[in-house]
């Protein structure tokens, strides 16, 4: 939907520490409380949550309970469901908005805005493991994050539509994103090997020939929010403007410069 946006302090999720659970307990009691059901068939492996008693006074609700809710939104399709009325809704916009006006741009984030982390998720149990070796296709075994992203394997979300229309439109795209541009040796012919792995990555869920895709380099010691902000400014002084800003998380949009924000559904992890 779109949102406007207000000063808010969030609580770093702590990327340097190996794993940090992501849950967004808000939503997830939304979901429980408006009682979300799917509206398509389910697969073997996605099962209703078993209904747990309340939780004792003084007590955060369980944490498996949690979880299960989180998984069934993803698989009956509601989370699917969520992002495209979101995408509906900016698509709408910039169709109509690129009838006016030159050089328009639209920027997107890519973690669970462009491409979807889901099976590193689900491999993790919700958990982020920050390194190690990935192999989704292995049951009951545990996903690098860092790994992950080398894999290139992550699968489109529904912004990919936006993403063609916005083309269509003749309308500039960017990827502002917070994985790390590797640039700390130079004489490392690895040294870009996320950027290398991101670029893969976007082609093969279908994305092309975009206007720039932007890393946060390894010496940046801004915020996300910060850094995000920053490149978009940067983006208006060379001449476009930025009819259209989706992200998942508030830190993609918080900051200005951009018509519009698009804020996706993200109850798996929350980045300040």
């Amino acid at each position: 939907m779109f949102i406007p946006l207000a000063n808010s302090e969030y609580r770093f999720r702590g990327f340097p520490i190996s794993i940090r659970l992501r849950v967004s307990l808000l939503t997830v009691l939304l979901l429980i409380l408006t009682g979300s059901v799917p509206a398509r068939g389910l697969g073997a492996d996605c099962k209703r949550p078993t209904p747990l008693p309340p939780s004792e006074a003084g007590q955060p609700r369980n944490l498996s309970g949690l979880k299960s809710q989180l998984v069934y939104y993803e698989c009956s399709g509601a989370y699917s469901r969520d992002i495209s009325r979101v995408i509906d809704t900016a698509i709408a916009y910039v169709t109509k908005r690129a009838k006016t006006g030159t050089k328009l741009a639209l920027v997107l984030d890519i973690d669970e805005t462009s491409l979807s982390n889901w099976d590193e998720m689900k491999a993790n149990d919700l958990g982020l493991i920050k390194n190690g070796d990935c192999n989704v296709a292995v049951p009951d075994t545990p996903c690098g994050f860092e790994a992950w992203i080398l894999e290139a394997d992550a699968k489109p979300l529904d912004t990919l539509r936006l993403f063609k229309v916005a083309k269509q439109n003749h309308v500039a795209v960017f990827f502002i994103t917070a994985r790390v541009d590797e640039n700390k040796n130079p004489e490392d012919k690895n040294q870009h090997k996320v950027r290398d792995a991101t670029i893969k990555n976007l082609n093969r869920a279908g994305y092309s020939d975009w206007a720039e895709l932007i890393l946060k380099p390894a010496n940046d010691t801004s915020t996300i929010q910060e850094f995000k902000a920053a490149k978009r400014k940067e983006i208006t002084e060379r001449g476009y403007t930025i009819i259209a800003n989706v992200g998942d998380q508030y830190s993609d949009l918080k900051g200005g410069y951009a018509e519009h924000v698009y804020k996706l559904p993200n109850p798996f992890y929350f980045v300040p």
